[in-house]
């Protein structure tokens, strides 16, 4: 199933990614822009919020019960003829001290497949040459490119996941091991065979967020006639789902079973790495939390969301505070999470333990981090520093932890000067 392509139409139309203010294209009648950048202030910016908001939540509400997304969702989508088109799978696992992170990227405009499959430990990195493989060509193949290989088992419940080549040995700041200064960097030779198994029905960000904090977010927003067309013009849609991966891992000679907390991610449609200044997401697991945020800050809105897996189920965040320990041209050493959510609030802390920076095709740069992830106000132990190692049991620390993904992007271009007048 992972190479064939999706033809079947729903006649509601696909729900996108980010909500959409009304159905039809927005009149040109400039009464009806909202712009919050002529910002009246006191009563009249209030009651001009106030009115975003409530379109935005009538508009997030109005949302089709039915199912989606659909068993042929997962299959392949066709290439609608955008030269920025693409369509990816991305796989995260983690457990204790190890995180595996598999992603493959159609790009039909370039007819080419962008590859990951990176292994992160807190002493070592293990990835692709340059953290990441552009391979041309081969648009037939489906989803098993470059070695890496990912096939539908049942949709929206199984997948497995396999890769059989070489990888390179990177330290923890993600920076390639050479034996002497000019020498190739080291490789070791890899074997993954992994299944994914769904715990959860899909969440599709933007829309199964949750409508109160959408609201307010969209009620903020500097959003006109404008930018709802770019908008409907521009969707990317797509789902993640939380489940477990299990299976083994073989580096080398050391071979080490895996079994951990895992998200599959699902998008297609126009990617802009550059879209957004600046953008977050992680999964963290802690104890039996799995938690997944998302945050991204455009010039006219900020937007964030995500959920709470508890062992009575899955809630969407209500609320969420973020903040990080940044470091110059390096991933943050902490990101704090603040999140509101039925059951109870919790807070956590993540701290960096390894990182790799991708540059992604120029417009954005990309820093992900293993995080080993405490309950708020704790205080991790210091950092070890050892040799890479893989395999062997994990050693408890005495302060309960879990661990995760963090994923930060930012824009590299400038943005253009808005035209006045």
């Amino acid at each position: 199933m992972s190479g064939r392509d999706s033809h079947s139409e729903d006649p509601r139309g696909p729900r996108p990614l980010h909500p959409h203010v009304g159905l039809a294209e927005p009149p040109d009648d400039p009464g009806l822009e909202l712009r919050a950048d002529l910002a009246d202030p006191g009563l009249s910016g209030l009651l001009r919020r106030g009115v975003k908001a409530a379109i935005a939540r009538w508009a997030v509400l109005r949302r089709p019960a039915a199912e989606w997304p659909r068993p042929q969702d997962e299959a392949r989508h066709a290439w609608d003829g955008r030269p920025h088109f693409a369509e990816d799978f991305v796989f995260v696992g983690v457990q204790p001290e190890l995180a595996v992170l598999a992603r493959l990227e159609w790009l039909p405009g370039r007819d080419a497949h962008r590859v990951w499959l990176t292994l992160f430990t807190p002493t070592a990195i293990y990835c692709l040459p340059g953290g990441q493989a552009l391979l041309r060509g081969d648009g037939e193949r489906g989803w098993s490119v470059g070695g890496l290989s990912f096939d539908c088992v049942e949709p929206l419940r199984t997948w497995t996941l396999r890769y059989r080549g070489a990888l390179h040995v990177h330290d923890p700041r993600g920076r390639p091991l050479r034996p002497a200064g000019d020498a190739p960097a080291e490789s070791i030779e890899a074997r993954l065979d992994l299944t994914f198994l769904a715990g959860l029905l899909p969440f599709v960000p933007g829309t199964d967020d949750d409508p109160d904090l959408l609201a307010r977010q969209l009620g903020a927003a500097a959003w006109d006639t404008r930018l709802l067309r770019a908008v409907r013009r521009h969707p990317l849609r797509g789902y993640v789902q939380a489940g477990d991966l299990h299976g083994t891992i073989t580096l080398g000679r050391d071979l080490r079973a895996f079994g951990g907390a895992a998200l599959r991610v699902h998008n297609w449609g126009v990617r802009d790495w550059g879209a957004s200044d600046a953008a977050m997401q992680c999964f963290a697991t802690l104890g039996p939390l799995r938690t997944y945020v998302h945050t991204a800050r455009f010039p006219w809105v900020s937007l964030s969301g995500g959920f709470v897996q508890r062992p009575g189920g899955v809630v969407p965040i209500r609320d969420l505070g973020v903040t990080q320990e940044r470091r110059p041209g390096r991933a943050p050493a902490r990101t704090g999470l603040a999140v509101e959510a039925p059951g109870g609030p919790l807070a956590l802390e993540a701290e960096t333990v390894a990182e790799l920076p991708l540059d992604m095709d120029g417009r954005g740069h990309l820093d992900i981090a293993l995080v080993r992830v405490h309950a708020g106000g704790e205080r991790p132990p210091p950092a070890r520093a050892e040799g890479p190692r893989l395999v062997g049991p994990a050693r408890p620390h005495e302060e309960p932890h879990g661990w995760g993904l963090c994923f930060t992007q930012r824009r590299l271009l400038p943005r253009p000067t808005p035209r006045t007048g």
